[in-house]
Parts: structure tokens; sequence; C-alpha cells
């Protein structure tokens, strides 16, 4: 009974040890003076070692006591959003998904920049043997791991690599993402999820890839995807130092935290992606819901998400 209770004891210290490890990094994250100053600073290569390095311990002490879910990543391997939340932030889109653009057992998904499988791993819960999935990536390893532990168990969910060129999270792209046509027929989706990839694109880039949403999407069909948005309330938060990110340099329609790697993070002009959608036939009239990133008192009480989220929709046939 006793050694039971002392591996119960040393079980209990380690997972506080992991848990002390993310609360410290969600800490720093949630500092403008380390996002917008202290990590730009740093060279990418070191800044990605360093995110492995940090966040490694945590997958050897969550491997000894079994804490992760087969269908989880090691987190180490997490390039993109929270590393402690993976099923829970998954399960969140999903709900927002639903709510917000119509998804339904039998839609059929494009995911633009599906990372390491968050919104994916939640999908297989929601849609049925009618619905598909596709998921693009520019992270080799990500979509490498999706398709080992993900199309392994659920065929319908497929992943395709992009060779796209971009500052922070593939340097060594071999397409400019103004150049990439998405490997999809015209209007063969439902609904094209974008969560964090608008936020590390540049203009000219961002509207060819609006250009390609709207070619694949079918009539009626719907484009979820997440900006860091500039109005005049989130300026004059950004100012008075309450916004999670400053995005301290202008760049025509948009503002970036580093000009040295400007895809780091982007924000642009309400207004100016407002025009971009419309140009190509997609309203966003009534489809825009505000995060939390800029420090608004009431963001996020609709979405729960950090990004504003910009739903736009095809006109119907």
């Amino acid at each position: 009974m006793l050694g039971y209770r002392l591996r119960d004891l040393e079980r209990g210290a380690l997972e506080r040890v992991a848990d002390g490890l993310y609360a410290l990094r969600r800490y720093l994250l949630d500092q403008p003076l380390f996002t917008s100053t202290i990590l730009p600073a740093i060279p990418r290569p070191l800044r990605w070692t360093m995110r492995k390095a940090y966040l490694m311990p945590a997958d050897v002490i969550e491997k000894a006591v079994g804490r992760r879910a087969a269908m989880v990543p090691p987190r180490s391997q997490m390039f993109v959003g929270s590393v402690e939340d993976f099923e829970r932030s998954g399960e969140l889109l999903t709900t927002r998904l639903i709510d917000l653009a119509g998804l339904t057992p039998g839609s059929s998904v494009l995911d633009v920049g599906c990372g390491i499988g968050r919104l994916a791993v939640a999908l297989t819960r929601r849609l049925g043997p009618d619905g598909t999935y596709e998921g693009l990536d520019i992270v080799p390893p990500g979509i490498e791991w999706c398709r080992q532990n993900i199309t392994a168990r659920h065929p319908n969910f497929r992943f395709t690599l992009a060779e796209v060129f971009n500052g922070e999270y593939n340097p060594h792209g071999r397409v400019h993402p103004s150049e990439y046509q998405l490997p999809y027929a015209d209007a063969t989706f439902d609904l094209v999820v974008l969560t964090s990839v608008f936020t590390h694109m540049l203009p000219g880039d961002m509207e060819h890839y609006v250009d390609e949403i709207a070619r694949v999407l079918k009539p009626g069909g719907r484009c979820f995807a997440t900006y860091s948005l500039l109005d005049p309330q989130s300026r004059r938060l950004m100012e008075s130092g309450r916004s999670d990110t400053r995005f301290k340099h202008a760049m025509g329609p948009c503002a970036v935290v580093d000009e040295k790697v400007p895809e780091l993070a982007v924000a642009y002009d309400e207004d100016y992606v407002r025009d971009v959608f419309a140009r190509r036939g997609l309203s966003t009239d009534g489809g825009i819901h505000y995060g939390t990133w800029s420090g608004r008192e009431t963001s996020g009480r609709s979405t729960g998400l950090s990004q504003d989220i910009v739903l736009a929709v095809r006109a119907a046939a």
C-alpha cells in the first residue's frame, strides 16, 4: 500500500511539473513585451529550437504517467496554437463551426493550415461517413503525423503538404504563396476553414488565397477565417497596452510585429478585409465576431477564441 502511495505522489509531482511548464509558457505569451519585442528579436531557428526543447520535458512526463491520449501529438511537435489544451481547443473550434458556419455530419471540409491535426481530431467525432475532410499545411512534420495517426484510422480524412514559402513556418518553401493553386477542383467544398493562417500572411498572398477559396467553395458555401482585425477600437486598445500583441509596423492595409520576419504576426484593417472578400463574391455581412486578442471588454463571449472570426458566404447559384 505504501508503495502505491509513493508512486501516486511521484506521479502527482511529475504532473505538476508539466502543468507548471505550460503555465509559465502561457503567462509569457500573454505579455505584450514578450510577444511583440523579445520573441521577434530571437532568430527564427533558435526560436523554434527553444520551443521544442522547452516542451520536451513535458512530453517525457506525460508519456511516463500515461497522460497523453492516442490522437494527441507530442507537445514539442506542435507548432501552432495552445499546447496544453489540444483536444479542448479543437472541440471549441468545432462547436463554433457548427454554430456559425453550419457544419453538419455530411459537410465537405477544407482545412487550410491544418497544422498537426487540432481541428481534424475533433472532426473525427463530428463528421459522418458522408462527410469528407481535406487538410492542407506547409509544415512537413505536421502533415506526416496527421497521415500516420488520423488517416490511418479515418480514411475520409486526407492531408496534403503544400510546398509554399512562409518566412516563419516554411522559409525553404519552393512556391510563393501568390502563385500557389489549391489542389482541388472548382466548387468542391461546403466549408473552408483557416485558423491562424491570414495572421501569418501578407496582403498580396492573402488576396490570392481568397481567390482560391472562392473558386473551391460550392455556391452557398462558407469560409471561416480568423484574423487580427484593426479598427478604431482595437487600435486604441493596442496603444493603451491592453492588447495581447502590438502590431507596431504599418505595411499598407496591414501591420506587423516584426519587419524582418513580417509573417511572424500580421493584423489587417477590417474594412480592407471586408472589401477583399466582397470583390470575390463572398459576403461578410453580419459575419464578424471579435476575439480577445485586442483586449475588448465584451470580446470572446460569443466565440471563446483569441483571434477575430470573419465568416464569408459565397452567393448561391
